[in-house]
């Protein structure tokens, strides 16, 4: 199995948006057509907002992965968010995941962040498997407030 981890580009965007919209699926959510069009736009800019990747097996994209960097109040350096991981199931077990987790840690490396992080949701028990062999599982809680403008209520 050849696997080929590079940038995304331009003419990525219907595979990307099919494995992305099975990731919102994932997650039961349902995908807002402007909201994919501005991520997208931030993929892709020349000085992109969200950082990300895509990996191919054989030639054919099967997954991707969206982080971005962020200040940190506890370090000198910034801290790298691995925001979105998605990769088809087909290919889930293949080392897949691990190849893209690789590639967001060597660019923070490279951009000399002092921490990856992401999250996923506590019964993602596929996901979690591979994770503890990556990482340490935090002790921190996440609380959220959903912030929305009137009008869209």
């Amino acid at each position: 199995m050849e696997m080929v981890i590079r940038q995304l580009r331009e003419a990525d965007r219907s595979e990307w948006q099919r494995l992305y919209y099975s990731y919102l699926d994932f997650y039961k959510s349902e995908p807002v057509a402007e909201a994919t069009n501005i991520l997208w736009g931030r993929l892709i800019s020349t000085s992109p907002e969200i950082q990300s990747a895509v990996i191919e097996v054989n030639g054919t994209v099967v997954g991707f992965v969206h982080y971005h960097f962020q200040l940190s109040s506890w370090a000198h350096s910034s801290h790298c968010y691995l925001e979105d991981l998605y990769v088809e199931p087909q290919f889930r077990g293949q080392g897949v995941a691990t190849a893209l987790i690789a590639e967001v840690k060597r660019v923070a490396l490279e951009k000399g962040c002092s921490e990856l992080f992401w999250i996923t949701r506590a019964g993602n028990s596929t996901a979690r498997s591979l994770y503890v062999k990556l990482a340490t599982e935090s002790d921190f809680v996440r609380y959220e407030i959903v912030l929305q403008d009137e009008s869209q209520k």
